[in-house]
């Protein structure tokens, strides 16, 4: 097969080339990053499905929440001016439905001839009276402004235009433009769900490019200093770059963009595409050695010769990466079926590549004697202090797994983000000055025959809001029975809230609201369905958090509107605290899942069922090492560490089937264990060593990233290749040692040596 790739490697060349020029426009969809909700959940996952159903109903929940203060008061009329101008001016935007706060606010007027709305602020407008506008309707009040008239609250409403997710980041940018038009600099921040998208669609970016260049250029200063010739470098760079170029093509082509996760794609394909090459490399260099060795017939023997466990090793890495398929998150799916591709991809490159540029090379001047030395001393080692070996890896073990009974499952959007970025100081500055701000959506369904304005009704809800607003870290609540509330306040001040027992009031209240307030009333009350909606306000917070606090905000809404409405929520927050499910979910079952596809492999690979399972217990090793210190420092399994085992359990496999299978060449051609195992690392040692380096410093640079999913991704990356080294050097040589021990293997040996 080798020898007809080299025949018609031109013609490869040539298809190459072409194919890449096919994909240029997939390549360019797919480096527009996109860290919306949709990449997450399954089209048809069920929360996802409410969640849209959600949207028809009442719209966009995806606004973003303006928070202006200033110590010195905002009852002024230079800040009036700025608010009605600011409010008239994000409403013309095409990218917003409309803004709730206090440049738009109306106050309803009566006469004899009816109501009328007026504006609550104008530039005219004296800042006494309307305070005392205010000071009179405390519910309205509660919406626009905090007690001490510092910080002013108002709420951006966003189209849910189509390609929404694509156009989120300049609808964000027209919208900062204009408030940045209108109010002083570093007197507003902004927050909500928009802004958190968009910080981390920056900052994906930013890392993308970031990996992409740091990635490549370590990859060629180590390759420089290993084997100092420029075709093998560029033989190297060429396999990893085509395979990244093919597989981001591909991945635009289908209609995805690059997220959280597959931004990582890059520095995967780069540290492990490599890795076949420095195998390939190593072969050919000690082929080389031989005399009488010409260099094409050295470089095709090379190809030809690693071509078996380089498959194998590829197929279990990318056997991990497909376990993700069994997570219930698209955003896993996505990342492990593409790394998948690119990790076969860069097997067809290593080859085609190889069989033009290999010949054309001279080998690499550095010697792997030194290292094979090295591991040689190494190996006896081991073997005369296997006590004191085992004792340490024992204790090692045992501080593992009690790291790992401490592991916790949660996830929490916004520690993503570095300490100083500039969403997280608008976060702390925006609960600072006007206290929690993120909406938590309720959906209320009267019971069959009740009007969503029955009396029943709106008291229970008041009564479920006035109750929620005891829960810890919930602020402000407002809903469908807030607008029948302060439309009531609005007409008899104080006596309005007694008037919300009565029926004929509350009729009065909804024909108002369908007249003077059709738009607003919309936002809070869907009357096709009659289903209402009740915004609280609470703290960021983590998903467990979330979660339990959902719980108790049900329970509430149970004991008050449980016998007039059913009550669910809805909107962004529950699908958010629903990941820690599918977290733990993806954990477990892709774990799994890995675990019997590389056991399948190997056991395919070797053909001896003991020494396959014998190969998987080293590589166990580095995943409870891992685990374990997550435990240790509180690092909990969430989206960017979710299913991280399975990963690494892919990697570490690598060096031991190259082992295995070298292992057992040399058990067949007659060696006893000893020999074979000191056969081996002559063989694979320096290459085992040299990627294990490689892996290594390229998941150690990932400390270095902006966001926190690939700073966490980096180190406990590094850490499983770091005990997969142990385990291979110290752990397998006294399994082997023990293994051999057992006279099975060595007759069944003999048997294939003698056919």
């Amino acid at each position: 097969m080798i020898h007809q790739l080299h025949k018609f490697r031109y013609g490869l060349l040539l298809s190459t080339l072409l194919l890449g020029l096919l994909l240029l426009p997939g390549l360019q969809k797919a480096l527009v990053v996109d860290n919306s909700l949709s990449v997450w959940f399954m089209e048809d996952d069920p929360a996802l499905a409410s969640y849209h159903a959600f949207q028809e109903r009442f719209g966009n929940d995806e606004v973003v929440v303006l928070i202006v203060k200033d110590k010195q008061g905002l009852l002024r009329q230079d800040y009036f001016k700025a608010f009605v101008q600011l409010s008239s001016r994000l409403e013309a935007l095409p990218g917003v439905a409309g803004v709730l706060g206090p440049g738009n606010a109306e106050l309803s007027t009566y006469s004899a001839f009816g109501s009328f709305p007026r504006p609550l602020l104008s530039s005219t407008a004296d800042a006494g009276q309307v305070k005392q506008q205010l000071e009179d309707l405390p519910v309205l009040r509660e919406q626009l402004y905090n007690t001490t008239y510092t910080a002013a609250r108002f709420i951006i409403v966003l189209h849910a235009l189509p390609e929404f997710d694509t156009r989120r980041g300049q609808l964000l940018d027209q919208v900062k433009a204009v408030i940045a038009r209108e109010l002083p600099q570093g007197k507003y921040h902004l927050g909500g769900v928009g802004i958190l998208y968009e910080g981390l669609n920056k900052l994906s970016q930013q890392d993308f490019g970031f990996f992409l260049g740091i990635g490549y250029l370590m990859m060629f200063l180590l390759l420089l200093l290993i084997y100092r010739r420029v075709l093998l470098l560029l033989y190297a760079l060429g396999t990893v770059a085509l395979a990244t170029y093919f597989t981001l093509g591909i991945y635009g082509m289908m209609g995805y963009r690059l997220n959280l996760m597959t931004t990582l794609l890059p520095m995967i394909i780069i540290l492990l595409g490599i890795l076949d090459v420095m195998h390939v490399l190593n072969t050919r260099s000690q082929l080389q050695e031989t005399p009488g060795t010409d260099k094409q017939n050295a470089a095709l023997r090379a190809l030809a010769g690693v071509f078996r466990p380089c498959l194998f090793t590829s197929l279990t890495t990318m056997a991990g990466f497909l376990a993700l398929t069994a997570s219930p998150m698209a955003i896993l799916q996505q990342f492990g079926l593409f790394a998948a591709l690119g990790i076969l991809l860069s097997l067809l490159f290593t080859y085609v590549l190889g069989v033009i540029l290999l010949p054309r090379s001279a080998p690499a001047r550095a010697s792997t004697r030194l290292a094979a030395t090295a591991l040689l001393r190494l190996l006896q080692a081991v073997f005369t202090h296997k006590r004191t070996v085992t004792a340490f890896s024992f204790l090692l073990l045992l501080a593992s797994l009690v790291g790992l009974r401490r592991l916790q499952t949660d996830t929490y959007t916004l520690g993503y983000f570095p300490q100083r970025h500039q969403v997280v100081q608008d976060h702390l500055a925006m609960e600072a000055a006007w206290g929690p701000y993120m909406p938590l959506e309720f959906l209320v369904e009267p019971l069959e025959g009740q009007q969503l304005h029955a009396a029943a009704i709106i008291l229970a809800a008041k009564a479920f809001a006035d109750t929620a607003k005891t829960v810890h870290g919930v602020g402000s609540v407002f809903g469908f029975h807030t607008l029948y509330e302060a439309g009531l306040e609005a007409r008899y001040k104080a006596k309005g809230r007694a008037l919300l027992r009565s029926q004929f009031y509350l009729n009065q209240a909804d024909k108002e609201l369908q007249a003077n307030y059709a738009s607003l009333s919309d936002t809070f009350m869907h009357r096709p369905t009659r289903t209402g909606r009740i915004t609280i306000s609470g703290e960021m917070v983590s998903a467990q958090v979330l979660n339990a606090k959902v719980d108790t905000l049900l329970q509430l809404a149970q004991a008050t509107l449980g016998g007039s409405a059913t009550v669910r929520p809805s909107g962004y927050q529950p699908m958010y605290a629903g990941i820690v499910q599918y977290v733990t979910r993806s954990q477990v079952n892709s774990l799994l899942l890995a675990l019997v596809f590389i056991f399948l492999l190997v056991w395919l690979f070797i053909r001896d069922v003991r020494l396959a399972l014998l190969s998987l217990i080293p590589n166990f090793f580095p995943i409870v090492l891992m685990l374990g210190l997550m435990g240790w420092l509180d690092i909990p399994l969430d989206t960017a560490t979710a299913s991280i085992a399975a990963i690494a359990l892919s990697f570490c496999i690598d060096d031991t089937l190259h082992f295995v299978y070298h292992y057992r060449q040399g058990l067949l051609r007659g060696d006893s264990p000893p020999e074979a195992q000191k056969w081996t690392l002559r063989r694979v040692g320096p290459a085992i060593g040299l990627t294990s380096l490689v892996l290594f410093c390229g998941y150690v640079l990932m400390l270095f990233g902006s966001l926190k999913t690939v700073q966490l991704f980096g180190l406990l990356t590094a850490t499983a290749i770091a005990g997969a080294l142990y385990s291979q050097l110290f752990i397998f040589p006294l399994l082997l040692q023990q293994f051999a021990s057992k006279p099975s293997l060595a007759p069944n040996a003999r048997l294939q040596s003698q056919r």
